[in-house]
């Protein structure tokens, strides 16, 4: 499923997320994953950085929503 109550649905990490941002996510983009037990034990409090890997998922139980797009990095500067 692609979609789910008006929100993109996305894989990052193998895990179903939600987006309700205005443009939609593709595949590569980085994103801010909402904080949780374990992320607050591996990164410290906060969202956490992830990679979209997958449009749609196919997980029907419920979604959390991704915090919002994270910056870009790096660059050839």
């Amino acid at each position: 499923m692609y979609e789910v109550n008006g929100c993109q649905t996305v894989e990052v990490g193998g895990y179903g997320y939600c987006w309700r941002g205005d443009a939609p996510l593709e595949v590569g983009d980085l994103v801010l994953l909402p904080e949780n037990y374990v992320s607050r034990l591996k990164n410290g409090p906060g969202p956490t950085v992830g990679v979209v890997n997958k449009l749609g998922t196919t997980y029907r139980g419920p979604l959390s929503d991704i915090v919002g797009r994270a910056p870009a990095t790096g660059g050839d500067g």
